[in-house]
C-alpha cells in the first residue's frame, strides 16, 4: 500500500503513509483479513483506494485470481466516501464503477459486471444481484465501509449477502468502522476470516511526523532552559506556543514566572467558564494566523488537556515529561501533524517517562545536554516572591484572596515536595486557613489523582513494567517494600515458641513454685 501511494503521488501525508503501513503489514504482509477502527472518515477513501489498487496489482502479478476472482467490491455506507472513491479511482487509474442509487446502477449497466472494482451502498447489493446486474461470485476482495452502520441491519439481510458472496476462506475481506462495538465485532467475525483489529489514531501516527527534541536538565535549571527555548522560538518566528506541565500547581507557577519575565502567558483551566476558554483559544488561533503581534504562551497541565482542540498547536514545549505514555499521546493530539515542533525537558523526577513512551510507541528519543548559554539564561523571576492567586471559585473566577508572598522554589523535585509539606504543616495549625486555601487544595488533589508523580524511580518502573507487560519482554517485578523498619523485621529471623511450649513452661513454673511453697510450710 505504501509503494502504491508513493507511485500515485499520495505519499506526502506522513499520517496517511503510517496508516497504510499498519494496514499493509497485516493485510498483505501477514495475509490476514482486517477490521480497521479509525477515528473518522478523513483518510478512509484514500486507504480503501490504496488497498484496492494494491490487491488488483498483487493478484494479477501472482496469478492468484482463481476462478476469475480478481474483482473487488466496496459496500459503502457514507455518500462522501463514494464521491471520494469516484475521484480517486480516476486519479489512480483504477477501473471502477461507482453507483449511489438505482438510477445510476441502471445507467452503469454492463460496467457493473466488467469493471474490476464496483462500489455501492449495501442496500443496492441484493436488488442488483437478484436482477442479474452483478456477478457476486467474481469478487475476490470485499470491503465494508462503515461496518458499524452496516451491522445494524437485520441478521437475515446480512446472511443473504454472505450467501451470494464466496465463503470467507475463498476471498479477502476488510472492514472499516469508526465505532467498534459487539455488533460490529460479530459482523466482522461472520464476514471475514479471523480478522485482525487495527486501531488507527491520528495522534499516534503523528508521533514520527512531528519534529521532537529532548534535553536532560536538572530541576533547578529547568526554568532558565525554558526561557531560553521560548526566546529561541521567538527568533525563529514562532511567537505562539504551548507549555505542557504535569501538575496544575506547576502550571500556575510557570505562568506567574513567565509574566515576571515580561512574557504574555495564560493558564488554561477546564474549570473556567466555557466562554472564557473559547475566547482564549480563539485569541491564540488568531495569533497563530499572524493577526496578533504580541507573543502568547498557553500553559496547560495534564488535567486540562481536554480544553485544547485537536490539531491546534504548531510549537510546544514539554516542561515536564508525563509519566504515562497515554498522556503524552493526548498532548500530541493537540499538535498539527504537519510542520509542528516539540521540545521536552527531562529532569531527574520525570525522566522515567521517556522509558514509558519508548515502551508504548517504540520511539527512541535522542536526549541532549543544554548549552552553557541555556543554563546561564537570565531569569527575572529568580528571588522574586510569587503572589499566586488562591481565591479561585469552582468556575475559575477570582475571589480576591491571595497567598502570602513567598520566594519561588524549584518547580519540580525535592524542593517542590518540601514546599508542599511545609504548607500542610502550617495549615494544620489553622482550620480557617485550610478552608480558604483553595490553590493548595487544588495542588493536593492534583498529586492525589496523579499518584505516579509521588513515586520514586523504582516504583515508577515497576508500574510501567506492569502496564506495558504485553510490549516489554522483561518479566514483571513486584514493587519493593519501602518501609525500612518492616523490611528489617522481615529480614531478621525471629524465634517464636509454639503455644505448647509456652503452656508447658507455665505449668512447670507453677508446679515448682507450689513445691517450694510446700517446703517452706513444712520448715515452719
Amino acid at each position: 500500500m505504501e509503494r502504491f501511494l508513493r507511485r500515485t503521488g499520495y505519499a506526502e501525508d506522513q499520517v496517511l503513509v503510517s496508516f497504510a503501513r499498519l494496514i499493509g503489514d497485516q493485510f498483505f504482509g501477514e495475509s490476514k483479513d482486517v477490521l480497521v477502527n479509525d477515528e473518522s472518515t478523513e483518510y478512509r477513501a484514500l486507504l480503501i483506494a490504496a488497498m484496492t489498487g494494491s490487491f488488483l496489482e498483487s493478484s494479477e502479478a501472482s496469478d492468484q485470481g482463481e476462478g476469475g476472482r480478481v474483482h473487488a467490491l466496496v459496500l459503502a455506507e457514507h455518500d462522501e466516501t463514494l464521491d471520494a472513491l469516484k475521484r480517486l479511482f480516476v486519479e489512480m487509474h483504477i477501473g471502477g464503477a461507482i453507483v449511489g442509487s438505482r438510477d445510476e446502477a441502471t445507467q452503469a449497466g454492463e460496467q457493473l459486471r466488467a469493471e474490476p472494482v464496483v462500489a455501492m451502498p449495501a442496500s443496492l447489493f441484493l436488488p442488483l444481484v437478484e436482477e442479474g446486474g452483478l456477478k457476486p461470485r467474481d469478487f475476490g476482495f470485499v470491503i465494508i465501509e462503515g461496518a458499524d452502520i452496516f451491522s445494524e441491519q437485520p441478521s437475515e439481510v446480512q446472511r443473504k449477502i454472505w450467501g451470494h458472496l464466496p465463503p470467507p476462506w475463498e476471498r479477502r475481506a476488510a472492514l472499516f468502522a469508526e465505532h467498534v462495538g459487539i455488533r460490529t465485532k460479530n459482523t466482522a467475525i461472520d464476514f471475514a476470516n479471523s480478522p485482525k483489529t487495527i486501531v488507527l489514531k491520528k495522534a499516534q501516527a503523528s508521533l514520527s511526523a512531528i519534529s521532537t527534541s529532548m534535553y536532560r536538565v536538572s530541576s533547578e535549571n529547568k526554568f532558565r532552559v525554558l526561557l531560553s527555548l521560548i526566546q529561541e522560538e521567538l527568533r525563529r518566528g514562532h511567537p505562539f506556543l504551548v507549555v505542557f506541565c504535569n501538575l496544575r500547581q506547576t502550571s500556575r507557577e510557570v505562568e506567574a514566572r513567565l509574566r515576571l519575565n515580561h512574557m504574555h502567558a495564560e493558564h488554561v483551566s477546564a474549570a473556567a467558564p466555557k466562554a472564557k476558554n473559547e475566547a482564549l483559544l480563539r485569541r491564540f488561533s488568531e495569533s497563530s494566523g499572524g493577526q496578533r503581534p504580541e507573543p502568547l504562551v498557553l500553559v496547560v497541565s495534564n488535567d486540562n488537556l481536554d480544553v485544547l482542540p485537536s490539531e491546534f498547536v504548531f510549537t510546544a514545549i514539554h516542561y515536564d515529561i508525563p509519566l504515562d505514555a497515554d498522556v503524552y499521546l493526548e498532548r500530541v493530539r493537540s499538535m498539527h501533524p504537519r510542520d509542528a515542533t516539540m521540545t521536552g525537558l527531562a529532569c531527574e523526577r520525570y525522566e522515567v517517562g521517556l522509558s514509558a513512551i519508548n515502551s508504548r510507541f517504540g520511539i527512541q528519543f535522542e536526549v541532549r545536554e543544554p548549552s552553557a548559554e541555556m543554563l546561564e539564561y537570565h531569569d527575572a523571576s529568580e528571588g522574586v516572591p510569587l503572589e499566586l492567586e488562591r481565591g479561585h471559585s469552582v468556575d475559575g473566577q477570582k475571589t480576591g484572596r491571595r497567598h502570602e508572598p513567598r520566594r519561588p522554589e524549584s518547580l519540580t523535585g525535592e524542593s517542590d515536595r518540601r514546599g508542599h509539606h511545609d504548607q500542610e504543616s502550617r495549615h494544620s495549625h489553622s482550620k480557617h486557613a485550610r478552608h480558604n486555601n483553595h490553590a493548595s487544595h487544588d495542588r493536593g488533589d492534583a498529586e492525589k489523582n496523579q499518584s505516579l508523580y509521588s513515586m520514586n524511580t523504582e516504583e515508577r518502573l515497576a508500574y510501567f513494567r506492569n502496564k506495558y507487560r504485553d510490549i516489554l519482554k522483561t518479566p514483571v517485578e513486584p514493587p519493593r517494600q519501602q518501609n525500612t523498619a518492616a523490611r528489617t523485621r522481615e529480614e531478621t529471623p525471629v524465634h517464636r515458641e509454639s503455644d505448647d511450649g509456652i503452656v508447658k513452661r507455665f505449668i512447670g513454673h507453677f508446679l515448682s513454685w507450689n513445691k517450694d511453697s510446700g517446703q517452706d510450710s513444712e520448715g515452719q
